[in-house]
């Protein structure tokens, strides 16, 4: 006999899966340990070369284009400093969590100037002993708002509507545009949906991922 209770389970899990992903970019908890002066260094060259990112006012023409992962950092925050990962468990921990995994390399999302946006999102699954495997998650349609630097998604899961609401940063390098979007503990904490994360993953001790698009 099915279990009603279950079903709505996966129901609600794969609704929230698709808010976060969609403004979230990646879809794992958060958090892992290490200490080492290679990875010290490697942070510190990453707060030197860290760009100053001027919060401005958007409009659809700024967003309207092609957007394509270019970097998924580990970062601090006020209270605790940033950890690094290993997930892929050669013994080589680092910030850059690209380098750790390809998952999330194809991700991209692509605006018009009509208030549309297309995108294509992947998700890290972790197991009950805190392997994980990557889940390609597909395509997705929905429309957009921005206003200030606020930027809103309007969307439809089994036809619910959800509007969900991320504050995003444009700048420029060298003539290249870029999108940058940070995520934290808090907001992350929900996001593995095909299983909970059990506490004992890689990225189980994650604080804040600081997510970077590039116009394609």
């Amino acid at each position: 006999m099915p279990d009603f209770n279950d079903e709505r389970k996966e129901e609600e899990a794969m609704r929230k899966l698709l808010r976060n992903l969609i403004l979230g970019g990646v879809g794992m908890s958060m958090l892992a340990a290490c200490s080492a002066d290679s990875v010290n260094d490697e942070m510190n060259t990453l707060n030197a070369s860290a760009s100053i990112v001027e919060v401005q006012d958007l409009s659809m023409g700024d967003l309207v284009g092609r957007w394509t992962m270019h970097s998924m950092t580990s970062v601090g925050t006020d209270e605790m400093a940033a950890v690094p990962v290993d997930f892929d468990q050669d013994g080589v921990f680092t910030y850059d969590l690209l380098k750790e995994t390809d998952c999330f390399d194809t991700m991209y999302f692509e605006f018009d100037n009509q208030g549309k946006v297309n995108t294509h999102q992947s998700r890290l699954y972790f197991g009950s002993t805190g392997e994980f495997t990557c889940q390609t998650t597909g395509d997705y349609a929905a429309t957009y708002q921005i206003s200030g630097n606020d930027l809103s998604v309007t969307f439809t899961v089994d036809g619910f509507q959800y509007t969900e609401t991320k504050t995003i940063n444009r700048y420029s390098e060298n003539g290249i545009e870029f999108l940058m979007v940070t995520l934290t503990k808090a907001e992350t904490n929900g996001a593995v949906y095909v299983a909970n994360d059990p506490g004992n993953t890689v990225a189980s001790e994650l604080q804040k991922i600081e997510i970077v698009y590039k116009k394609a």
